[in-house]
């Protein structure tokens, strides 16, 4: 079994992750690093690793906020809207009342 399928198997497969990509990584300097198992003073090799998962949450977490923003712009400009129809309403209301007072001086004035 290779060091990828191991570390798939070991690390991500009980999380209900899948490993979408590793790469391998070797220590550039000799120095010792006394946390990691070493096959001699600093030579050693390591994986850095990327799961489904990960990716999947940051994507989830950008649609999401995408989604309630655009939501929340269209919320809002339907109540622009809204309000744009009841002033567009009332002026209508007042020309038409404007129209039918005019009308009503230009007869009275007219006889």
């Amino acid at each position: 079994m290779s060091a990828k399928s191991a570390i798939s198997k070991e690390i991500f497969a009980p999380l209900d992750e899948r490993m979408l990509g590793a790469v391998q990584v070797k220590r550039r300097t000799k120095k010792k690093i006394p946390f990691l198992a070493t096959g001699g003073q600093g030579e050693y090799l390591t994986y850095i690793c990327l799961s489904g998962n990960s990716i999947l949450h940051s994507a989830a977490d950008s649609v999401t906020s995408a989604v309630q923003k655009a939501s929340q712009a269209l919320n809002e400009r339907g109540e622009r809207l809204g309000r744009a129809e009841e002033k567009t309403e009332d002026l209508r209301n007042s020309a038409q009342q404007f129209a039918e007072t005019a009308h009503k001086l230009a007869m009275k004035h007219k006889c």
